[in-house]
């Protein structure tokens, strides 16, 4: 009978495909990741009005830091998101200035 012993090189195929697949799922959970913190962070656009400056500012902050990872994305999901990120930080940063503005005049 021709049986394949399992020795070195069957322990090292599965050390190599699970190198593989642990490769594969943290790039995955990457990628899934930056779109949780942008769903996240796009989400109170609906609310901006009624946020502090202080959490504007981290909002604002977390969209530079969210376009960053997203200009490293292919070409397709970098356009769409960036434009969207693009929006919800401009509303951001219009909110802010407006608030700001309105603090310093006098009533």
């Amino acid at each position: 009978m021709n049986t394949i012993p399992y020795g070195k090189t069957s322990k090292q195929l599965v050390l190599v495909l699970s190198f593989i697949l642990y490769a594969f799922l943290t790039t995955a959970h990457g990628q899934e990741s930056w779109r949780t913190d942008f769903d996240e962070t796009c989400a109170r656009t609906t609310d901006a009005m009624s946020l502090s400056n202080n959490e504007l500012k981290v909002l604002i902050a977390k969209c530079d830091q969210l376009q960053t990872i997203i200009e490293k994305q292919e070409e397709t999901v970098r356009k769409v998101f960036l434009k969207r990120l693009q929006m919800c930080k401009n509303l951001y940063v219009y909110v802010l200035e407006s608030k700001s503005a309105s603090e310093k005049t006098p009533k």
